[in-house]
């Protein structure tokens, strides 16, 4: 017994003589690593956001009026009183480095830096626009960076075709240097490229209902001009077969002649070169077709019969209270519906799915309500627009008061089986195409993307809700190509009335809209389906 206590104690001092200082110096260092990592990808995606807010304000045409020069580099103060901090330094010696490069059509795409050589980001075949996506640095469970480009966290590859391992090395800004001069800034990228920002005086040149550019054959449209501080402006493209004449006040385009199902695109470029700032090229899409009308929700374009509530205009449409008023969810056996009669002879009707006349089984309502309070993201203000024009105060498609609000959805859950699609269909029996709409957040969806509800998770960094154009031929059979329309997603969310083309569809004589996404509750799609639309052009 002696004996064993006597090993015992032996292996007891022994042991409490072991030194494990070295051991605890690794656990540190690989702790320090882990934490400037974490920094340096921090940095790393806030650079990103700062090239893409540069990228924007001079895709916006702004010029820098203040100049800070910081103990990290500089701040610089945009005319709309919008402030970008710029901070020198350098990337660590593994890191891959993001930045941005103009094309040959001008436009600003991601590029990616690794062992330096310079690529396109993801690739050159998927360029991605810095107006239309947020590049997000990572690194994966074994150590290794990763990009993520909407598609989820991919591996950064070097040369050698082999991802690149973080090695956690100080490194924490994409800029080079920021170099201000009388007239410009110059802005240098840790990939050596760089490029200039104006200094200057606001200027101002704002063609008046530029987004409507679809014509009909021959037709001459006027868009009046307001400019400031401008010396000239002048045009520099106008697409073969139309005619354009700019002044001072206005400017005036004509299209070709367009005969049958015939359609004739081009785009109309102006120089414009303000007094105390650089020059900027505006572009205008045109297209022309035989004739085009327009399905806006105006009083004033309103040529139908009476409606529902026999009125001859679309404002007496509007139910009041948003949520159980007595239009959308009457009493009584009455549907509500409304025809643009005499114009696009495009119509909508509740799909009365569960038999009982109410919005709540899905439809098209028209509305006015402007919500941009987040705060009344909820089911009682579910006709609310995410928009307010900064010039008329109303929440339509450019700076209009009445748009129409979508709800509905179906999905594979089993939970909608009963289900109708909601949608838009000729009433004069006709199949035609359906040119394109603007499309804008309905302020319940926007809420609950950001910050969810008791009913669903808000919408994560590769989450998506999309909006589905499911288009019938003249004959009612489904069109098998059906139309996307991502409203949210890990490649940038809409911030404002948005174009969708749906001429792809061809000549349709109804399109049926659905809502989908990656959000799910156990009970299907969790997210409110809904979508507000406006301005929607039809082919005659």
């Amino acid at each position: 017994m002696k004996k064993v206590l006597f090993l015992l104690l032996t292996v007891i001092t022994v042991c409490s003589c072991y030194n494990d200082d070295d051991l605890w110096d690794k656990v540190n260092d690989l702790d320090g690593r882990v934490e400037t990592l974490e920094t340096t990808v921090k940095g790393m995606n806030s650079d990103i956001t700062i090239l893409q807010n540069l990228v924007d304000a001079l895709n916006q045409g702004k010029v820098i009026t203040n100049t800070e020069q910081t103990s990290e580099g500089y701040t610089l103060t945009f005319n709309d009183g919008s402030k970008v901090s710029i901070k020198n330094g350098t990337n660590g010696t593994d890191a891959p480095v993001i930045g941005i490069k103009a094309d040959e059509d001008g436009t600003y795409y991601w590029t990616i830096t690794t062992n330096g050589v310079t690529d396109w980001l993801p690739d050159a075949d998927n360029k991605l626009k810095v107006t239309g996506t947020t590049p997000i640095m990572g690194v994966d469970d074994d150590g290794y960076w990763t990009v993520n480009t909407g598609d989820g966290a991919q591996p950064i590859n070097g040369a050698d075709g082999k991802p690149i391992k973080a090695k956690g090395e100080d490194g924490d800004s994409f800029f080079k240097s920021v170099t201000v001069n009388n007239n410009y800034v110059l802005v240098t990228l840790a990939d050596g490229t760089s490029f200039t920002l104006p200094k200057g005086e606001t200027y101002t040149f704002d063609i008046a209902n530029r987004d409507y550019t679809l014509f009909s054959s021959n037709e001459t449209r006027t868009y009046l001009l307001t400019t400031a501080n401008i010396d000239d402006a002048t045009l520099i493209a106008i697409p073969q077969g139309w005619t354009a004449v700019l002044n001072d006040k206005d400017l005036k385009i004509t299209a070709p002649a367009v005969s049958g199902d015939d359609v004739k695109d081009g785009e109309l470029k102006i120089l414009v070169t303000p007094s105390k700032a650089f020059g900027k090229v505006i572009k205008m899409q045109l297209r022309a077709v035989h004739e085009a009308r327009f399905l806006t929700f105006e009083d004033a374009d309103y040529k139908g019969d009476a409606n529902i509530v026999g009125k001859t205009n679309w404002s007496s449409l509007i139910d009041n209270p948003q949520y159980n008023g007595p239009l959308l969810y009457p009493t009584t056996s009455t549907l509500y519906q409304w025809n643009d009669k005499n114009n696009t002879f495009l119509a909508s009707e509740l799909p009365n799915g569960w038999g009982d006349y109410k919005y709540w089984g899905g439809g098209h309502a028209i509305s006015n309500y402007v919500e941009t309070d987040m705060a009344n993201g909820d089911y009682l203000h579910q006709l609310g627009v995410y928009y307010q024009d900064p010039i008329t105060g109303f929440g339509g498609h450019n700076g209009s008061k009445n748009f129409c609000v979508h709800y509905g959805y179906k999905d594979d859950s089993g939970f909608t089986d009963g289900a109708k699609l909601p949608s838009i269909y000729f009433s004069d029996n006709q199949a035609r195409v359906v040119d394109h709409m603007y499309v804008m957040w309905n302020t319940y969806l926007a809420n609950c993307i950001f910050n969810g509800n008791s009913l669903t998770e808000p919408v994560g960094p590769d989450g998506y809700v999309k909006i589905i154009a499911i288009g019938f031929d003249a004959a009612g059979k489904e069109i098998t190509n059906h139309l996307e329309f991502f409203i949210a997603n890990a490649r940038g969310n809409i911030q404002e009335w948005t174009y969708w083309d749906l001429s792809s569809l061809g000549k349709v004589s109804k399109i049926e809209f659905n809502m989908a996404g990656d959000s799910d509750n156990g009970y299907g799609f969790s997210q409110p389906a809904y979508f507000c639309y406006d301005d929607v052009a039809v082919r005659f």
